[in-house]
């Protein structure tokens, strides 16, 4: 923690180091999600690992502490990948969205699929869509809920006739297309839709909302292995075709496994990502104040030596906080935090919590509502820390 955060700590009368309020989840609990209604109440989601099988499990904040855990499913077929977690979403209408993993029924290596649940306003929790559930050798997964509405980006095998489309050659048989999917308030499939024909294979996704529809970002696959990141707007009900939100240049024979985060106020927006392009690893904002048409050049947001894994959110005065792991030595690393202004300056860091290093430290999430920023992460079990916002306004 920086000396200026502990001088405004004590002038505010505030205690000097944030307070952790891990939530109910068990040991060796994993995978945390964080989101917020329209009304800024938070649910974390997480995974609890059983005697046979996993439970993905989610609990509310009361803005003090956090309530009983509620179960959305369980099962012994699952898929669970540090990379690939499942997300919950909270709409306006008062339903709640979830999705996992599960293996394909017929067994194989790598066939898994999306498992989409929804819970109506009454408390009924129901499973409403599949996603290459029977597929055996091949995969989809890495899905993003849309905000306010029943829709959702993820990354899925090619069509058989799409095996040659898109504008790079696919790096293994695990090839890769986006889609978009939107759903009745009941569960059933409204639409359905390929955005991007040849992406990089396993990293997540991130989509959000603007003044002029959803924007979506996602690591793509250009010609000559180059894995930058890509945007896609939804306008007029029709999506734009991939636009390379920088060119970095990242050339790489293989998926990284690290893909963007978005946040939104309104038309403005930020995108935080990791390049490793010239083997300079850092993360990268650019942000755009016309709803993702066009965005300014991208300040670096690490302290020097990243991870990576970004996570961001919209905070006050049209600014946003950055949530990474940073290289602490060669087992463990530091859970970083800052803000960046509305006008990309960027504030001192401040360290959160240390983790080990390893992909079992899963990615870091953040969130903020009302008067508080909430920082979810995993060291041997899902952790939570809670600050106060005021901390971050100066």
């Amino acid at each position: 923690m920086t000396l200026r955060l502990l001088l405004a700590m004590a002038a505010l009368g505030a205690p000097a180091t944030a307070e952790r309020i891990d939530p109910p989840a068990l040991q060796q609990s994993g995978m945390p999600y964080l989101t917020r209604d329209d009304k800024g109440v938070v649910y974390l989601s997480w995974i609890d690992y059983l005697n046979e099988g996993h439970a993905l499990r989610y609990s509310r904040w009361s803005g003090k502490a956090w309530g009983r855990p509620e179960t959305i499913a369980t099962g012994k077929n699952w898929f669970v990948n540090w990379a690939d977690f499942p997300a919950i979403a909270a709409l306006p209408d008062g339903s709640l969205w979830a999705h996992w993993l599960a293996r394909s029924s017929a067994g194989g290596t790598y066939g898994y699929g999306i498992k989409v649940t929804r819970r109506d306003p009454q408390g009924t929790w129901r499973e409403v869509h599949g996603i290459n559930l029977d597929d055996k050798q091949d995969y989809a997964g890495f899905l993003s809920f849309a905000p306010e509405t029943p829709a959702a980006f993820y990354l899925s095998p090619p069509g058989k006739s799409d095996h040659s489309s898109g504008h790079g050659q696919a790096d293994s048989d695990h090839s890769k297309t986006a889609r978009y999917i939107e759903f009745l308030p009941s569960g059933a499939i409204a639409s359905e839709v390929e955005v991007d024909a040849d992406v990089c294979s396993c990293c997540q996704t991130a989509l959000a909302r603007t003044e002029k529809g959803l924007i979506a970002a996602y690591r793509d696959h250009q010609p000559g292995e180059i894995r930058d990141i890509s945007v896609i707007r939804r306008a007029g009900g029709a999506w734009t075709s991939p636009k390379t939100l920088s060119p970095d240049g990242w050339k790489i024979n293989g998926c990284p496994t690290e893909g963007p985060s978005i946040a939104s106020h309104g038309a403005e927006l930020a995108i935080a990502w990791l390049t490793r392009a010239g083997d300079r690893p850092r993360i990268q904002l650019s942000r755009s104040t016309d709803s993702g048409e066009h965005f300014t050049a991208p300040v670096r947001i690490d302290d020097g030596n990243p991870l990576g894994r970004p996570s961001l959110a919209p905070f006050r005065g049209g600014s946003y906080l950055a949530v990474w792991l940073e290289k602490k030595d060669d087992q463990s690393v530091d859970i970083r935090l800052r803000k960046i202004a509305r006008d990309g300056r960027v504030d001192r860091s401040v360290t959160v919590a240390s983790a080990s290093g390893g992909r079992a430290s899963g990615l870091p999430k953040i969130v903020f509502t009302k008067d508080q920023l909430i920082v979810a992460w995993r060291d041997q079990r899902v952790r939570v820390e809670v600050w106060p916002a005021r901390l971050f306004a100066q």
